[in-house]
């Protein structure tokens, strides 16, 4: 494996933690492409299978650098990529030869399109026994709702999930940030592709896993929803239960246009918001409620109008009570600490020029894995994954007359 390649960043000269680990990705879009670009930052070979002639249509979409999609560009960093049909018997072969080779396969597909392919986990697991089969979907393998259509939003508001996300039960609205398709599916993926791969060095069998979208984020409503086990507390919760969207724990806007966060949620940090914004009366009252909560929100708020952003930042900085300010993602990622964690790092493509990305957010031994390769152009490293699982030019070429690649 081109070590340079998988991760370019080790930590202190030690090997990247994944370096030997090939990982076969055949998925599209964001989920699978999150998942994989993480495991190469950590150190693993990436190969990414992709359709002959468009490849992932992700690639194509707008907006883009120059040629290529800034999506695409942001989650393939330091991967490879082969061209292969799956449904011609040769490609589907090649993709065989490549799994004797691998460590972990992901795919993205509805539930039982590698089956009609041929290439189900006891196929693929019957070529290489030590290869991990992540299945990564929405509603996962099994279930009424397995086939169904869905993206992001969709998963949000069918998860219960986006009744705590913003506005109101009444009126739910849809999140900017695809957090269902990035938490739900690619983080899960990452920790079932990783703990499978744990069993097996330590002698298991390699599993089958299925991912489900949906699964992940039902995990994150487990401590919202356990408060049905409390007698008198099995009522559906309301998007602003305690202590989400209390007076204390809330946003708020400045002077200037501007806002501010408040996490006062311990008394500690209560009692210096109360103090600092001269509402001393309220300290036995942080988490009033009704009529009350609704004429404390309004004395903060009108407090915090009496000054701008960076004026509250100044005095906050000697009063500590968690409020901070509500920055665009430019502002964030030009901060001080986000330049001292090392959060953005640039790559040089050959195509699309000096590119703005952002870091792994894994640290180890203060050093930050991160895959410094462009993303591969589609198919550039066809011909030489074919010779590496023993196919000659002139197989390669017959394969190209057949449109297997």
């Amino acid at each position: 494996m081109d070590q340079a390649r998988s991760n370019t960043a080790a930590t202190d000269g030690q090997p990247a933690p994944l370096a030997g680990i090939r990982v076969l990705d055949l998925t599209r879009l964001l989920p699978g492409a999150y998942c994989t670009q993480t495991l190469a930052d950590l150190g693993a070979e990436v190969i990414k299978v992709e359709q002959p002639g468009d490849g992932d249509y992700w690639r194509w979409t707008e907006p883009r650098v120059k040629v290529q999609s800034v999506q695409f560009l942001a989650l393939n960093r330091g991967k490879r990529s082969i061209t292969l049909d799956l449904k011609n018997p040769a490609g589907r072969e090649a993709l065989l030869r490549l799994c004797e080779t691998a460590d972990v396969l992901l795919e993205g597909f509805r539930p039982g399109v590698m089956a009609r392919l041929n290439l189900a986990p006891e196929v693929i697991q019957a070529r290489n026994p030590r290869l991990v089969f992540c299945s990564l979907s929405g509603f996962g393998q099994t279930g009424p709702y397995a086939q169904l259509a869905a993206h992001d939003l969709n998963y949000l508001g069918m998860t219960g999930v986006l009744h705590y996300v913003n506005g109101t039960a009444a009126q739910p609205r849809a999140t900017a940030l695809p957090v269902a398709d990035i938490g739900g599916g690619g983080l899960m993926a990452i920790a079932g592709i990783l703990s499978a791969l744990v069993e097996r060095e330590r002698g298991g069998k390699a599993r089958v896993v299925d991912i489900s979208v949906a699964d992940g984020l039902f995990s994150w409503l487990s401590f919202m929803t356990t408060r049905w086990n409390v007698p008198g507390h099995e009522a559906e919760p309301s998007p602003f239960d305690a202590p989400f969207d209390k007076p204390f724990y809330s946003v708020y806007e400045t002077a200037d246009g501007r806002h501010l966060v408040t996490g006062a949620y311990e008394p500690k940090f209560w009692v210096n918001l109360c103090r600092v914004l001269g509402l001393e009366d309220w300290i036995d009252r942080q988490w009033a409620e009704g009529d009350e909560e609704a004429e404390l929100r309004g004395l903060i708020a009108a407090a915090f109008r009496r000054r701008t952003q960076a004026e509250w930042l100044a005095i906050f900085a000697e009063h500590e009570a968690c409020v901070t300010p509500v920055l665009s993602p430019r502002e964030a990622l030009q901060s001080p600490h986000a330049k001292a964690r090392g959060t953005v790092i640039w790559v040089d493509d050959p195509v699309e020029g000096r590119l703005q990305h952002i870091a792994c957010p894994i640290r180890m031994d203060g050093v930050t894995p991160n895959a410094l390769q462009p993303a591969p152009a589609l198919g550039a490293d066809t011909d030489a994954l074919l010779k590496e699982v023993g196919y000659d030019a002139a197989e390669i070429e017959a394969m190209r007359a057949r449109k297997a690649v």
